[in-house]
Order: C-alpha cells, then sequence, then structure tokens
C-alpha cells in the first residue's frame, strides 16, 4: 500500500512499506532517473528480515514534482527524507539504503544536524558526497603525480555539464535519444525510465552540481557507513566512491563486480550486503564479510590453497601472516584461491555466483587467461616461476593491488 507523506514545502512524498512493523526498519532511496522500483528485487530479499520502506523522490513516480528548480536543492531533499523517517520509524532510528542520487542527498543528510541520532547506518551505492567529491578532485588535482584518477572520473562525468545546457536534455528524453543512450551504455539494468521523472530530475543536476562543487563544505558521517561500489559504473569511478576514510571513520568498503544499475542486475548481493550491516548495527557480532570490508590487510580473507607442494606451503604462511584465514577445502565460498590441483573452475563458479569477487591464483598461464574471460569479475594471478618464497610474495603483493584498484 501507498501513503502520502507531506514535507514541509507541502510536497507530497509517495511512501511505500513492506515487512514486519516491529522489525528494524530500512529506508531504500533512489537515484535518478529511477523511480522506487528499482529496489524491488532487494525489497523482495530484505522484507522476511526487516521492516522496508521506498518513496518517490521528490520529481519522480508517485510523488510530487514541484516546478521550481530551487525545489529541488539538498536541503528540501534531506526535509522530505526526514518527514518520512517521522512517518515510518518515529520512535528509533531507521538504516539507510541508497543509490545513485539517492545516495547523494543521503550522504548530504547523514552528514548535517538535521537527522542527528534519526540513522542507524547507511549504505550507500554509486553516489557520493557532493561535498566529498569537490575536495577529493581538489586535492587531487593540485598535484600532477595524482592527476590520472581525478581526470578519469572527470571524463566519467562529462554527462553533467550537458546536463546544464538548458532545453536541450530535456529535448533528448523526449525524442527517445535519451532513453535509447541511457541502455547502450549501462544495459537492459537500467530500465525504461519514465521521460517525465527523467525531465524533473535534471533539475537535481541544475540545483545543486555548481553550487557545491564550488563551494563544498565537507564535513564527518558520525555514524556507520558501507560503501558498495560497483567496479564497472560508467559514471561513478571506484575511487571517488570509496576513498572516504576521512570522511567516515566508521568505514567498511566493498568493490563489487557489476554496473551501475547492479541493485537490478544482483539484487541478492546489495540485500546481504546491506543486511550484513544493518544485523551488526542492531548487535550482531561482526560478520567475515564485514570485516573483510573493513580491514587494511587480509583479516576477515577465507584463502583456499589446493595441494600440497612447496609452493602451496609457502603462500599458506605468507597468507596466515598477512591475517588471513587459510584451509585446504570448505563449505564457504573463499576470497581466494590458490590452485595446484587444477580446481580453479568449481571454485570460480561459486564465487561468481555470491558475486562479491575474489581472487584466483594459477600456475598456467593460458588457463588464467580462459578463466579471465569466462569470469570477468574475478581477479586472476598467474603465480610465475623462481624461488617458492618469493613467488608467495610475489603472490600476495599481486592480490593485495588488485584487492584495492578493483578488477
Amino acid at each position: 500500500m501507498v501513503r502520502r507523506v507531506v514535507s514541509p514545502d507541502g510536497t507530497r512524498i509517495a511512501v511505500a512499506e513492506t515487512g514486519d512493523p516491529a522489525a528494524p526498519v530500512v529506508v531504500c532511496v533512489h537515484g535518478y532517473p529511477d523511480d522506487r522500483s528499482v529496489w524491488d528485487g532487494v525489497v523482495a530479499e530484505l522484507a522476511p528480515r526487516f521492516h522496508v520502506v521506498t518513496y518517490d523522490v521528490r520529481g519522480a513516480g508517485e510523488s510530487d514534482r514541484p516546478a521550481r528548480r530551487a525545489d529541488y536543492r539538498l536541503d528540501r531533499l534531506t526535509e522530505d527524507l526526514t518527514a518520512v523517517l517521522a512517518a515510518v520509524s518515529p520512535d528509533r532510528p531507521a538504516h539507510l539504503l541508497a543509490h545513485d542520487w539517492g545516495s547523494i542527498q543521503s550522504w548530504h543528510a547523514v552528514t548535517s544536524d538535521a537527522l542527528r541520532g534519526r540513522i542507524a547506518s547507511f549504505t550507500s551505492i554509486s553516489g557520493p558526497s557532493l561535498d566529498h567529491a569537490a575536495d577529493w578532485l581538489r586535492s587531487r588535482l593540485r598535484n600532477p603525480a595524482r592527476w590520472a584518477p581525478a581526470l578519469r572520473q572527470l571524463l566519467h562525468s562529462t554527462y553533467i555539464l550537458f546536463f546544464q545546457i538548458p532545453l536541450v536534455p530535456e529535448l533528448g528524453w523526449r525524442s527517445g535519444l535519451g532513453g535509447r543512450l541511457l541502455e547502450k551504455l549501462s544495459g537492459s539494468a537500467a530500465g525504461r525510465p519514465a521521460v517525465a521523472d527523467a525531465v524533473h530530475g535534471l533539475e537535481l543536476y541544475r540545483a545543486n552540481i555548481g553550487a557545491r562543487l564550488s563551494r563544498p563544505r565537507p564535513r564527518p558521517a558520525e555514524i556507520p557507513v558501507q560503501v558498495l561500489a560497483p567496479l564497472g559504473d560508467p559514471y561513478v569511478t571506484p575511487a571517488l566512491q570509496t576513498q572516504v576514510a576521512r570522511w567516515a571513520p566508521r568505514l567498511w568498503v566493498r568493490r563489487l563486480p557489476g554496473g551501475h544499475w547492479i541493485p537490478r542486475e544482483r539484487p541478492d548481493v546489495i540485500a546481504r550486503c546491506a543486511a550484513e550491516l544493518v544485523e551488526h548495527v542492531e548487535g550482531a557480532p561482526e560478520s567475515r564479510n564485514l570485516r573483510r570490508a573493513r580491514a587494511a590487510d587480509f583479516d576477515g580473507h577465507l584463502v583456499v590453497v589446493t595441494g600440497a607442494s612447496r609452493f602451496a606451503r609457502a603462500v599458506t604462511s605468507a597468507f596466515e601472516a598477512a591475517g588471513a584465514e587459510v584451509r585446504a577445502d570448505g563449505h564457504e565460498v573463499p576470497d581466494v584461491v590458490v590452485d595446484d590441483q587444477g580446481r580453479a573452475r568449481e571454485f570460480a563458479a561459486r564465487m561468481a555466483e555470491r558475486g562479491e569477487g575474489g581472487h584466483l591464483v594459477l600456475h598456467d598461464p593460458a588457463e588464467a587467461a580462459r578463466l579471465r574471460t569466462l569470469f570477468p569479475g574475478l581477479g586472476v594471478v598467474v603465480a610465475g616461476d623462481g624461488p617458492v618464497d618469493r613467488a608467495a610474495r610475489r603472490v600476495l603483493r599481486a592480490v593485495a593491488r588488485t584487492r584495492h584498484a578493483g578488477v
């Protein structure tokens, strides 16, 4: 059932709820040019355990579409979220799960005083704080040695400049060209946004981008924050999303195989990642996956080493010294497989099904090339020759490097 919640400026927000009202509340905030239906698959996964709330952001879906540009500023969006929280979770803090512009506005909300004490945790997907993003870009552009990630992000963000042009983007959406281009860039997971949603949502960019990027006011998030960074996102690079420890001291980061619309591509993965943080904040022990997402070393990582060769023993010692749990096999899906027995494909299929990436270490370069093609979301490392201790250290460095940079 959908009900209307009225924001302080009179805008009516369409809100849908499912799940047990007595369970912890998870509020899902969609981005542009979507409506709340982008969360349908995730809601189906979360509803058996949580009270799940979705709502149409102003300008989209069944919510009102204000006519003035100023009505789309981040402060107005925070007022909408505040009104929704007051309606669906008046007596206890709620957990936020947000994507794209939903995440941008949620960063603004959780780093402001307006919702202090009202948010228990925040899981962000493909949407940085505009203030943090501006600070990140400026700090890199000041140093030519650090230009590469900033220039890469600016290249990914060229569409934002196009959205600032009067009337032309609207014409693109109304002509159907915008929808075709979106599908070409992002595949069918992008869906087919309503033209009215796409047109009105342009004001999000026009009302906020210039003001925030030219005069950033970066603020810390005091609550637990989890960043889910799709490695194949054509709009937001993993570096921009994940390098926020300065502003989020209680931070978990997961780099996931997938594209910008990963909530539609892999709702099971998004729901599992979000649920693990919610349950931990609600009192459950920190899961292995969360430990892995928080650790700078290999704490929380499960490494399976098949075989008993000298190399297998050396690489076992190297990973154990780095904090990983090493096993010969097991029922859990591993994070790293060092294969001496030709079983890499068996483990790779399980890791791909889990949808959180992982690494394979093999000796055969030809098989490594085949597995890179079959499982593009996994990192594949060739062990190489030479003394076994040196080869083991080389493998450890290679896995660590790609684990932080993304596959």
